[in-house]
């Protein structure tokens, strides 16, 4: 069986990191170690494949997009954005849409870096993107965005800053009196959902009211699943006076069940969306969202890529703000 660096750095007992460096000579180390190491390989007679590297080295100026769906504005947004600094840099993309498939998404990383694409810019299906390892361990690049695994190491993410988000909807829609808020959500093993519900969680804490887990709903991020959502939620919960939904969909859904509910927005039922879609604006009333900045999320994430490819070590994590645009929705 072929031993691979990976081997030799659990039995070297160092990192995979320094194992590279005594190998390549790219960075001074202790001389027992230095020496531990060179016994194990040659007790293996590893052989570094230097082929794959000098290849890995010739830049093909095409790197890889892969996002889990596109729904909404935001994910739209942001795959602009990439693709106008691709376009800027004469970088060529490939694109690939894994519907939320896990599996899909480990074969299609797999095929892009077959195909000696220079990097990928990657928003996972989960929190668990440990498969991932491998190509970092190789220092092949890799950028997460909107989404990241934070075990990952030697992983560069860019997001917005979800957890403010959830906090400033939540909190605007208290200080309109509302302390009964509902949440309606879809993809629930995901940072951006788990850090937004966090800030909600936060917000109510910080004003001394309770948390009730009967005033979250779970809803596919669509119109229809938002309007599904709304109607589970508020039959259930009657009791709700302002609800945060945390996709632009599903927003367009659960304004429709609010209408077949005879509820009026604002004032039976206030409102926050997340992502300012086109339409909100021109809806009655017009819909308060918290606004991401798709297109520098975007343009930010390919830059960073870039980063990565020129410094294989760069891991810079990046939060861009969020901000809340105020209409009638929510009762101001």
């Amino acid at each position: 069986m072929k031993v691979t660096m990976k081997q030799i750095a659990k039995e070297s007992g160092v990192s995979i990191a320094t194992v590279s460096h005594v190998i390549n000579g790219t960075k001074r180390i202790s001389e027992e170690k230095h020496q531990k190491i060179m016994e194990i390989i040659k007790k293996y007679n590893y052989v570094p494949n230097f082929s794959a590297k000098n290849l890995r080295q010739q830049s093909t100026k095409t790197a890889g997009l892969i996002v889990p769906s596109f729904p909404d504005s935001y994910v739209t947004g942001y795959i602009n954005g990439i693709q106008d600094r691709a376009r800027e840099l004469d970088y060529n993309l490939l694109f690939v849409n894994t519907n939320e498939d896990t599996e899909y998404e480990k074969k299609t990383v797999n095929l892009l870096h077959s195909k000696m694409v220079d990097g990928i810019i990657l928003s996972p299906t989960s929190m668990d993107a440990r498969y991932l390892d491998r190509l970092i361990e190789e220092d092949f690049p890799v950028v997460l965005i909107s989404r990241y695994d934070p075990r990952l190491k030697n992983t560069p993410w860019v997001t917005p800053e979800d957890f403010q988000a959830g906090y400033d909807a939540t909190t605007h829609l208290i200080q309109h009196g509302h302390e009964k808020i509902g949440l309606i959500y879809a993809v629930p093993n995901v940072t951006p959902t788990i850090h937004r519900i966090d800030g909600y969680k936060r917000a109510l804490e910080q004003h001394n009211i309770p948390f009730n887990e009967n005033y979250l709903e779970l809803g596919y991020a669509t119109v229809d699943g938002g309007a599904s959502a709304a109607r589970a939620l508020l039959n259930r919960q009657p009791d709700i006076t302002a609800l945060f939904i945390l996709s632009d969909l599903m927003t367009i859904g659960v304004i429709s069940a609010c209408k077949e509910l005879t509820l009026r927005i604002p004032e039976d039922i206030a409102l926050i969306g997340f992502g300012d879609f086109a339409s909100a604006k021109i809806i009655d009333p017009p819909v308060t969202n918290i606004n991401l900045p798709p297109d520098t999320i975007g343009k930010t994430a390919f830059d960073v890529l870039i980063n990565k490819i020129n410094n294989p070590s760069y891991n810079k994590h990046i939060q861009l703000p969020t901000s809340l645009i105020i209409r009638k929705s929510c009762g101001c």
